[in-house]
This record gives structure tokens, sequence and C-alpha cells, in this order.
């Protein structure tokens, strides 16, 4: 009744999830996506509004009470581009995505005319402005988020990975001929972000037979492993989510049927391609991380 039409191109489902991470990076909110229902508390739709080069976007939202049933729509018959900035005639649908899920937030316009919260779409806006942080984390607070590197190597002789967010430890590890540095992971959350809602420490131990290391955020496999001799337990790595948000990507685990070991990966690309080795065997998502860290 609200729309329509339904957003169904995949990338403007990803600019929209992009957009909804933009907001989570600064405030302290989180956004997770579900099924689309009446009852959910944005909603996102296209709409036949009025026409090319009029208004882009809007969002209605409760006149009072929490902010739930927001409907964002998006005028179909605009000129819009995905997948990097726009310059006109075109209208880049990540620009309007974030401008109207703050106001799905509670964000009404900013008088600051640099902002993207401003009234009037500027295609010079390439991102939240330092107003717009302002203004959601006057509303929500500061994003709590202490995100560190995880950096991973690869030992060719097991076939394994160790993941490391000490620096220490990293530098160790590439003067050491056993280990190839393959750049940050992901990006997962310091040890001592344990007030982060659905944060979970993530566990590292050390196989003595194989060589390699094996990470656990479930805190029953990690007991079980702990009573295991052939383990050294070596503490918590670092701290990941155990919910999916739109800032976050799945980290997912297998195991080598073949070495004994495990192997983890956030890039889809690399899961599917790991899919398809007959020696792997797909154990589902170990837990959430970030791909990417964003600042502004």
């Amino acid at each position: 009744l609200n729309f329509d039409g339904i957003i169904e191109q995949a990338d403007f489902q990803k600019e929209i999830i992009d957009a909804f991470a933009a907001w989570e990076i600064v405030a302290d909110i989180k956004f997770q996506s579900v099924a689309d229902a009446p009852n959910v508390d944005i909603r996102l739709g296209w709409a036949n509004i009025d026409g090319r080069s009029g208004v882009l976007g809007d969002a209605t939202l409760p006149s009072s009470g929490p902010l739930e049933s927001v409907v964002i729509r998006f005028d179909q018959q605009e000129d819009w581009f995905t997948g990097g900035d726009a310059t006109l005639p075109k209208i880049d649908f990540s620009y309007v995505a974030t401008h109207e899920i703050g106001h799905g937030i509670g964000l009404l316009h900013s008088d600051v005319a640099s902002s993207l919260m401003a009234d009037n779409y500027d295609e010079t806006i390439l991102g939240l402005t330092v107003d717009d942080v302002a203004a959601a984390t006057e509303m929500y607070g500061a994003s709590n988020l202490e995100q560190v590197n995880v950096f991973r190597f690869f030992r060719p002789d097991t076939g394994g990975h160790l993941f490391t967010t000490a620096d220490l430890e990293r530098e160790s590890l590439q003067n050491q001929a056993s280990f190839r540095e393959e750049g940050v992971g992901f990006e997962g959350l310091a040890i001592t972000n344990t007030n982060i809602e659905f944060s979970t420490p993530v566990y590292r131990f050390f196989n003595k037979a194989l060589g390699s290391h094996f990470y656990t955020s479930n805190e029953n496999e990690k007991n079980v492993v702990m009573d295991f001799d052939v383990f050294n337990y070596e503490g918590i790595s670092f701290r990941a989510l155990t919910v999916d948000t739109a800032a976050t990507e799945p980290v997912y685990r297998f195991f080598n049927l073949e070495s004994g070991g495990h192997f983890y990966t956030i890039d889809e690309n690399e899961k599917n391609v790991v899919m398809e080795i007959d020696s792997f065997r797909f154990e589902g998502v170990e837990f959430y991380a970030y791909l990417n860290f964003v600042e502004f």
C-alpha cells in the first residue's frame, strides 16, 4: 500500500545497506535487515512521486512515539546512478538513500548548506559531513566501536592462517620465512569493547600437532577445545559480532579434511572458490566483522 514497486535490484540494495552502515559507523545505533512486513521499523521502496527532477525521495515518520513504521520512498522516475559518485544530470542513489535514512532515524533538514542533510541535493557532497555526524551523535550518542585491524598471515607448510591484531606479533611474523602476510583480513573490535551490544570474544588456540591456529566465538566449543591436550589456549584474539548489522559482513569457516586445520574468510569470492574444493568442508558463519574501516 505504501509503494509502487519493490527495490529488487542488487546494486540499489547494496547502496541502501551501505547507507545504513554510514550512520551505524558514526552513531550508537545498529540496523539489521529483516523480511519486509508492515510492522518493520524502516521500510523502503519505489514510488511514483512527481516524475523526473522533482522530489527525489521522502520519508514518513510517526507524529509521536517511537521511530517505527517509518516509510522511505524513492521516485522511480529519476535518472538514478549507482556504483560511485554521480555527476549531473544523473542522481546519486547512495546520497539520497543516506539522506532519507537520516530522516528515518529522526534527523531534520540541516541549516548547513554543505551538509548531506541539507534540504537541497548537492552532487558535490560525497558522504556524511561533520554537521551530519554531530546531529546523529547528539540524538544517539557517538559510536563506541573501537575497530582494530585483524591481519591475516598464511603458513604454506600447514596451509593454515594466523590472525593477529598485535603490532609486535605482526612485526615478528613479518620476519619469519614460514609466514606470508596477506594484509588486513577484516576489522574486528578491540578486546576492551565489552559493552558493545551483540559483541563476542573470539578465542585463539594453537594446535601443537598441526602447527596451526584455531579460532572460535562459540563459548561451548571453546570449553570443549580447552580439554584437548593438543591445543594450547592463547586467550582472546579480538572481539566480533554475533549478528549481521548494516556495517558488518559474515566471516566464514571451513574445515580442511586433509590437514585437519581451519580456514576463515570474509571475502565472498574467496568463500565461493573454497566451496568448490572437495578437501574443504563448509562450517557456516563463525562471526560477523567489518570489511572496511570508515572515518569521518
